[in-house]
């Protein structure tokens, strides 16, 4: 006569057991952040995300600005710093295309009439502009005061960007405005500008 088993593994699971037994979830930020790993490896953190948003290049013989064809979710991203020098890019990642929008960000940041302006040079050593127009809606909405909140936080990682990532731990262990010395996050960032953020100047594109 076979003798019952001592080992607990070797137990038939009862159906409701396996039922009550949650799966593993992980939340939107892990999810976007495995995402966007999978295009730029070096991120760490998501520092800021616009739901929509279009990227126009601009053309200095015409001077006039052009859709690129990169429209999709907008992403400002930490990076692992390189030799003591924080780094950040904006991230975006094309609906219309198999193209995404990847920019490493330096000091040179405007915001112009309701576009964020980014520069950039190519590897052949010419210089790129960009203008970014992120979607945003009237006031009490989800995304009111968007364009403005996003602007300020790639103007200011730019600046980050500039200096020795080691000068942030001078100081006597104070925090810099994120929250963290070496890391920002999404929620303490998003919340310090939501505090300052005025109604944004209206684009000429506003329904493109």
């Amino acid at each position: 006569m076979p003798q019952p088993s001592e080992y607990d593994s070797d137990r038939p699971i009862p159906p409701a057991e396996i039922l009550s037994t949650p799966p593993f979830q992980r939340t939107n930020t892990e999810l976007n952040l495995s995402v966007l790993q999978r295009h730029l490896p070096s991120t760490t953190h998501i520092v800021s995300i616009a739901p929509y948003a279009v990227v126009y290049t601009f053309t200095p013989t015409a001077q006039n600005w052009e859709k690129s064809g990169i429209e999709g979710t907008l992403f400002v991203c930490q990076q692992s710093p390189s030799r003591n020098v924080e780094r950040f890019s904006v991230v975006v990642l094309n609906r219309k295309g198999l193209n995404d929008f990847v920019c490493p960000l330096s000091e040179d940041v405007d915001f112009e009439s309701g576009y964020i302006i980014l520069r950039s040079t190519d590897a052949d050593g010419g210089d790129n502009i960009w203008g970014l127009w992120i979607f945003e809606e009237q006031d009490g909405t989800s995304t009111a005061g968007l364009r403005e909140v996003n602007a300020k936080i790639i103007q200011d990682c730019a600046l980050r960007a500039a200096r020795p990532a080691l000068d942030l731990n001078n100081g006597g262990g104070q925090s810099d405005g994120y929250g963290d010395k070496q890391n920002i996050s999404i929620q303490s960032t998003t919340k310090n500008y939501n505090r300052r953020v005025r109604r944004s100047p209206r684009s000429l594109d506003e329904n493109n």
